[in-house]
Parts: C-alpha cells; sequence; structure tokens
C-alpha cells in the first residue's frame, strides 16, 4: 500500500513538474517574440496631449494666500485701447521652484497664475513646437478642444472654446524663447453660459 501511494505521489509530482515546464517554456517563448533585435514592432508612441486640463494645477477661485507653491510675481502690460472688462486689478505669479505643467507633450516655457481681488482667475502659458509639425499639432488641439467643449472661434491660428466656466482662447504664435512656433493660452474663469 505504501508503494502504491509513493508511485501515485512520483506520477502526480512528474506530472506537475511537466507542466511547470511548458508554462515556462510557452511564456518564455512568448516573451522572445516581443524581444528587440528580433524584428518585432517597437511600441507606438504616446499620443501627445492636447487637454489644457494639465495646466490647471488649482482650481478658479484659490485664493493667493492658499497656493501651495512659491510665486514670483510678473508685470503684466495691457494695451488700453485692447484690453476691455476690469484687468486692471489682475495680478500675475509665475512658479518660482516648482516645475511647470506639461501641455501637448512638452515642459511649458512660460506659464502663470493670474488673480483678480485675490482669486485665481486666468491661467496663462506657452509652449514651444517643432516647425514642422506646429500647425497640424495646434489644428489637431483646436479641433479636440471644440469638440468637448462649445466652438467660439477657429482659424489657422487661433482657437477659442468654451468648457463650462473656462474660456479657452488658444493662439499659435512665434516663440518668445526660441526661434519655434509657439502654442499660447488663455484659461479664463467666466460665468455659466445661460441656456
Amino acid at each position: 500500500m505504501r508503494s502504491n501511494l509513493a508511485s501515485r505521489l512520483g506520477v502526480a509530482a512528474a506530472t506537475a513538474g511537466a507542466a511547470m515546464l511548458a508554462a515556462c517554456a510557452s511564456s518564455n517563448v512568448a516573451s522572445n517574440d516581443k524581444a528587440p533585435g528580433r524584428g518585432a514592432a517597437s511600441p507606438p508612441p504616446p499620443a501627445v496631449s492636447h487637454d489644457w486640463r494639465a495646466l490647471m494645477l488649482l482650481p478658479f477661485g484659490t485664493l493667493l494666500k492658499d497656493v501651495p507653491y512659491p510665486l514670483g510675481e510678473v508685470v503684466v502690460f495691457h494695451d488700453s485701447a485692447g484690453e476691455t472688462g476690469g484687468h486692471e486689478d489682475r495680478d500675475c505669479y509665475t512658479l518660482r521652484a516648482t516645475a511647470p505643467p506639461r501641455f501637448f507633450g512638452r515642459q511649458v516655457d512660460q506659464y502663470s497664475l493670474c488673480f483678480s481681488r485675490d482669486r485665481l482667475n486666468r491661467v496663462e502659458a506657452s509652449v514651444s513646437l517643432p516647425a514642422e509639425s506646429a500647425s497640424a499639432q495646434f489644428a489637431a488641439a483646436c479641433a479636440e478642444w471644440q469638440r468637448t467643449g462649445t466652438p467660439v472661434a477657429a482659424e489657422s491660428d487661433r482657437c477659442e472654446a468654451r468648457d463650462g466656466t473656462t474660456e479657452v482662447d488658444a493662439r499659435l504664435t512665434a516663440s518668445e524663447v526660441s526661434a519655434e512656433p509657439a502654442v499660447s493660452i488663455a484659461l479664463i474663469e467666466s460665468a455659466p453660459a445661460r441656456e
């Protein structure tokens, strides 16, 4: 009886061992098919995000004193003939010792948080893009913003949309920090749309 039990255990152990070896061998073959140098295609590059929400480090209405980042004040000049709407009380700040967010898959060149009456009501950013793809990237971003929000205006170098209480005003311009084209965007808090 004891030898019968031993032989059954031996058969079970051999079967389990064979199954484990087969599993290891099949997983190794599968992983070798994807190994570099075997002609397998590399994964596609990640899609570039045009989502303006990445620029919103803080929600609109945040009090200046509650901002958790060190800030540096920026002097903002306005053309009195071109600006209306009482922007004279707006103070804008850059981030100090904090990396600005990424936009279009790149680090932004310029980033400002603007406050009116000590409440965040505007975010401004600029990101340089490669000259060969800037127009196409801007057009794709504009289409996305207008698809997910309410279209306001769209031209080859200008895009405006509204998403809830956020107005998106973007322009394709020349970069102020490089020789490349740039997307300059302003996210502006606005009153809810009336229906």
